[in-house]
């Protein structure tokens, strides 16, 4: 590390952009700035050497407000995954602990000998977690109350969300975790791509599966090319997703989930066909939106938002953040066009409810290296009171690690935290309790040089990632020993 940095950054510690006036949050206390620098000279020590000029962390009393730690505590970086923490934080205070996303089946007239003698409308409520097994028991409860098939049309309307094509434009496009988003969405928008060797090249199948049900995709092609790179290519023919993959990437056989980039039709198809499997014939399903006056016949109803967000944090997944960060701000009386604008929203509500200014939220999943936050601002977020109440039993527990790697137990001590990984990103942030004390501390790491190097080609593994990510962990760990040592 640079000696002139390191000194620099110790004569800046720390600041924080508190918005005026913080009514549910303490402005964090700065100790005596000779123990500061004491403190942060000790903690830097920690550090992996070629990333300490990279990293931001800060640590804080949230019972008293005190700062008792940090380092570059304003140097804003990307916080990656570590966002759906406040995504989680916004969603239980603006949606509640008890919010369901709805998806209903409505019908524009009444039902005589089992038809519907008029259209048949599958309404999605913007349910990011919807899956093949729910949407055969929408079905099912379709039949149950006496519906067999349709004089009209069959429409299916996704208008709940706005329709957006990738969370993160810069990713490859193949990526399973970079799917498009709307109002009616199916398995997170994904088709699991399957491929199995035979005598004559491969025979290649696309299907919707969910545990007791795999219905076959029609709505997505794909075939094989004899090329070397790339692995995937995707295009839109006639509006229907159409892939091609490299057979020399093929092996034997495999499968793995692709994005699915027109959700709507994609869950009106699977729609059809497990209505049609239960004895409920539908025609080719349209798109539109259901129209004042229709009544609802059946719904499905997801797990209340504490489950989801429970669920989202546990595994991170980004079309659940997303889709829980747009329907927020439509609560609150915006109409956003993009996660951009939604998560400019979600940025404003932080700034009036947890006393925080300046984050920069690009979307609310973190799956972006544009979103820019400051270890300060992040563990001032989770310092402050509403913070706390927001995330009060969603984070799950963090395992503490010895110098060599072991897990290590220590009584009366428990880590809950959010971790955020990108491709040379690194972040975690959450709560550290001793004794039945607590401190939120936030840590962030980012090498964005080497982030805009990375050719596409290698942007799902680039070379160097996996041990740059290591370094990163590693540094983690070694705060959290020290701070257990620091602390009462």
């Amino acid at each position: 590390m640079d000696r002139r940095y390191f000194i620099a950054s110790l004569a800046a510690l720390p600041s924080l952009a508190w918005a005026n006036p913080p009514s549910t949050a303490t402005r964090p206390k700065l100790r005596n700035n000779a123990n500061m620098q004491r403190l942060a000279q000790a903690s830097v020590r920690r550090l992996d050497p070629a990333l300490s000029n990279i990293t931001g962390f800060t640590l804080i009393d949230v019972e008293s407000g005190e700062v008792l730690d940090s380092y570059q505590p304003d140097l804003a970086l990307p916080p990656a995954s570590v966002s759906k923490a406040i995504t989680a934080i916004y969603a239980r205070h603006v949606l509640g602990s008890n919010y369901r996303f709805v998806t209903r089946l409505f019908a524009t007239g009444p039902v005589i000998d089992g038809i519907v003698q008029g259209d048949l409308y599958l309404v999605g409520g913007g349910d990011p977690a919807l899956d093949t097994d729910e949407l055969a028991e929408l079905a099912k409860t379709a039949i149950a109350a006496g519906i067999r098939g349709v004089k009209g049309r069959f429409i299916v309307d996704g208008s709940a969300l706005p329709n957006i094509d990738r969370v993160d434009p810069t990713q490859p496009e193949y990526l399973g975790y970079n799917p498009s988003i709307s109002g009616l969405n199916l398995n997170f928008n994904r088709v699991y791509f399957e491929w199995k060797q035979v005598s004559e090249g491969y025979n290649l199948t696309l299907d919707a599966r969910g545990v007791y049900n795999k219905p076959l995709v029609s709505w997505v092609d794909i075939q094989t090319e004899d090329r070397g790179a790339p692995v995937f290519k995707y295009s839109t023919v006639n509006g229907h997703d159409k892939w091609s993959v490299a057979r020399s990437a093929l092996g034997n056989g495999g499968g793995r989930w692709l994005p699915v980039r027109q959700p709507i039709d994609y869950a009106g198809e699977i729609f059809q066909t497990l209505a049609a499997g239960a004895g409920l014939r539908l025609p080719v399903p349209r798109h539109g939106k259901v129209p004042a006056g229709a009544q609802e016949v059946a719904r499905f109803e997801s797990n209340p938002m504490d489950e989801v967000l429970r669920w989202m944090l546990k595994y991170s997944n980004n079309l659940t953040a997303e889709c829980i960060g747009l329907t927020c701000a439509q609560k609150l009386g915006n109409n956003p066009t993009s996660l951009q604008s939604s998560a400019g929203r979600m940025g404003r509500w932080v700034q009036a409810n947890l006393g925080i200014a300046g984050v920069n939220f690009k979307n609310h999943s973190g799956l972006t290296d544009l979103s820019r936050v400051s270890a300060m601002q992040m563990a001032g977020m989770l310092a402050s009171a509403k913070g706390q109440v927001g995330l009060n039993g969603l984070l799950k527990k963090f395992n503490l690690l010895s110098r060599n790697g072991n897990l290590m137990v220590v009584d009366g001590v428990t880590v809950t935290a959010k971790t955020g990984t990108l491709n040379f990103t690194r972040g975690l942030a959450g709560y550290l309790e001793k004794n039945g004390r607590k401190y939120s501390f936030a840590i962030l790491t980012a090498d964005l040089a080497a982030r805009e190097n990375i050719p596409l080609a290698e942007r799902e593994r680039p070379r160097g990632a996996r041990t740059w990510s290591g370094k990163a962990k590693r540094q983690e760990q070694a705060l959290l020993r020290h701070w257990l040592g620091l602390i009462a």
